[in-house]
């Protein structure tokens, strides 16, 4: 028995597990009082529930979904989608331990301490935007699967469904994020992280074995064969239409859509009939089709990946919830391994999705069907799970948005409590209407990413890499505040609106290669953020040498806070300070831990290589 086109035992299993969310929530509210115990828990949790929290936060629907919709059109290069952060992920070994000793409770009490109220400010507005802009695409990426879990996404009436899902999943979320703050994000994050692994697995198997695929060396075959169609058509329709035989051009492409679910060829077909010139424009953007390789020269080239790679740390500088996922531990060690393990669990796992979605790829163009991108994750757990199994994706589908959803929730109205309400509205506030503040703040940061989901709902991709590079545009001042003393307030919004300004004449001008548009925003930020420090008042250096002392002190060492900087760091510890850069030598754990990391991202590309 179908209700509202899921089988009646998938809303049971989802039933069950919400009310499961929602008791942790309202459980977790009784460690939530104070500010510190709504924001980081209390500082009390151990390595297990730190990687479950990192990893929870960090893998939402945008990562599944994202990574099959975009290897929907170009094969193994969409994997990039989730893995543009990899080559970042060694980093969080070292930023880790900086967070926690920065003994705050937000990122805005860091930019507040190290450069000011004004650039607190800044940062509060931009990576706010950012993460309205993330969490935008996370709630569209769970509809748009629930959608294809449904059978909806090409119904008549999919734009009802659509904000049916949308409004009833957010609704959910918000009442256990407004209730336990982090420590309900946390604990549901273990839950939904076991949850997320599990399950990203169990669709392999079947999906191995679906018609057109057969096994990893049949899905190959397919897949390549498929490349050399795709790509023979494409130019062949090209010779057609400089010929003028437009006929012919669109009977080529007719006879060569199997073997391209979603692309070029599909697009060409279906604009003629209304925009003939658009769809020339489509055939001779199209580019060189490789369903097998992780480099696409359209999506994600090489240098783009590279770029996309440096960039990474530059935006986990800038997460408004980085302080929770490195400083809600007992101790520093708990942050390094929960920030790095979680997000290492997380680089597997996308593995598991990419080979997923190159399965039903192939399974489709074995078929010949044709594919709605944003929707093939929910479609290809339809055919390929049972019912009970559909149930519990489904629920780990709706975890991961929540699970992200409480994160946003929590710390960009923690932002605005820190660095607005309680300079400019009630400084008087006391720690129980700062909560209250969070808490309703919160709600309204979730209705304008709901906003942000109907604006952005024809582009999920395109929504992934804007929130990652606006806020890289702000983690560049975050970088330079902690490796250089001479960065200043000026030199943060010279170089924050700098890097804004280039990725969004970038972004509007055609055509301009992606690897271009990553590079050159982040170039400019750099460039403007240190020449506008050099070329205004040096920062206090009483303050910059406090702030100097703090991330350089170890938790538990806290009677050296008092020392001068000469004292807590002294000049046998110290790597590079020329030009009032302050960069200390690395520690045998530091070494160790970002040389395993990165072993591991390495073996992660080599497993993916091998699997090709």
């Amino acid at each position: 028995m179908e209700i509202l086109g899921l089988n009646w035992v998938i809303w049971a299993i989802l039933a069950v597990y919400f009310v499961g969310m929602l008791m942790i929530g309202w459980w977790s509210k009784r460690g939530s009082s104070s500010q510190e115990g709504y924001l980081l828990g209390g500082r009390r949790f151990g390595v297990w529930m730190m990687v479950m929290h990192a990893f929870g936060a960090g893998t939402n629907p945008t990562d599944t979904s994202g990574c099959i919709s975009k290897s929907m059109s170009t094969g193994a290069a969409g994997i990039w989608v989730s893995w543009m952060w990899m080559f970042g992920t060694p980093f969080y070994w070292i930023i880790a331990p900086i967070m926690r000793r920065m003994r705050c409770l937000t990122m805005t009490d860091y930019f507040e301490e190290r450069f000011g109220h004004p650039a607190a400010v800044l940062y509060t507005i931009v990576a706010s935007l950012g993460m309205m802009i993330f969490f935008g695409g996370v709630l569209l990426a769970t509809t748009k699967t629930v959608l294809g879990m449904m059978g909806k996404s090409d119904a008549a009436d999919a734009e009802m469904w659509f904000f049916g899902i949308l409004f009833v999943t957010t609704f959910v979320f918000v009442l256990y994020g407004y209730w336990g703050g982090i420590i309900a994000a946390i604990r549901t994050d273990m839950v939904q992280g076991i949850m997320i692994i599990v399950l990203s697995c169990l669709a392999i198997w079947p999906a191995l074995n679906l018609a057109g695929v057969g096994s990893l060396s049949g899905m190959r075959k397919n897949l390549e064969s498929a490349s050399v169609s795709v790509n023979q058509a494409i130019a062949e329709a090209r010779r057609q239409h400089a010929a003028g035989d437009s006929a012919g051009m669109l009977a080529t492409f007719q006879a060569a859509k199997g073997h391209q679910p979603a692309g070029p060829i599909r697009q060409v077909l279906g604009l003629w009939d209304k925009d003939p010139d658009k769809a020339i424009n489509v055939l001779n953007g199209a580019k060189h089709t490789d369903y097998l390789s992780l480099f696409n020269p359209a999506e994600f080239s090489l240098a783009a990946v590279i770029v996309l790679c440096l960039s990474a740390p530059l935006t986990a500088l800038a997460l408004p919830h980085l302080m929770s996922v490195t400083s809600a531990g007992k101790t520093e060690w708990e942050g390094r391994m929960g920030f790095a393990g979680g997000n290492i669990l997380k680089r597997i796992c996308t593995i598991g999705w990419s080979i997923l979605a190159l399965c039903w790829l192939a399974h489709l163009i074995g078929a010949g069907k044709a594919t709605t991108p944003d929707a093939a994750f929910g479609d290809a757990i339809r055919e390929l799970l049972p019912v009970g199994l559909q149930g519990l994706m489904l629920a780990c589908v709706m975890a991961a948005s929540m699970s992200s959803g409480d994160a946003v929730q929590v710390t960009v109205a923690g932002l605005f409590t820190q660095s607005i309400y309680r300079r400019y509205v009630n400084p008087q506030a006391e720690e129980a209407q700062l909560v209250r503040s969070t808490r309703i703040t919160g709600l309204i940061v979730i209705a304008v990413a709901l906003g942000f989901a109907v604006l952005m709902r024809n582009d999920l991709v395109k929504s992934i890499i804007l929130y990652f590079n606006v806020l890289a545009a702000i983690g560049i001042s975050t970088a330079l505040g902690i490796l250089w003393r001479r960065m200043n307030q000026t030199g943060v919004f010279c170089g924050t609106i700098a890097a804004m300004a280039v990725l969004i004449g970038c972004r509007a001008v055609p055509g301009v290669p992606k690897a271009v548009i990553f590079g050159a925003f982040m170039a400019a930020g750099f460039a403007f953020g240190i020449i506008g420090s050099l070329l205004s008042k040096p920062p206090d250096r009483e303050r910059v040498e406090r702030f100097f002392v703090k991330i350089h002190v170890p938790i538990g060492q806290e009677a050296k806070l008092k020392y001068t900087l000469n004292e807590a760091v002294p000049d046998s510890r110290r790597l590079l300070t020329a030009g009032g850069l302050f960069i200390v030598k690395p520690s045998l754990q530091t070494w160790a831990g970002f040389l395993v990391v990165l072993g591991i991202c390495v073996g992660c590309v080599a497993v993916m290589l091998a699997i090709l």
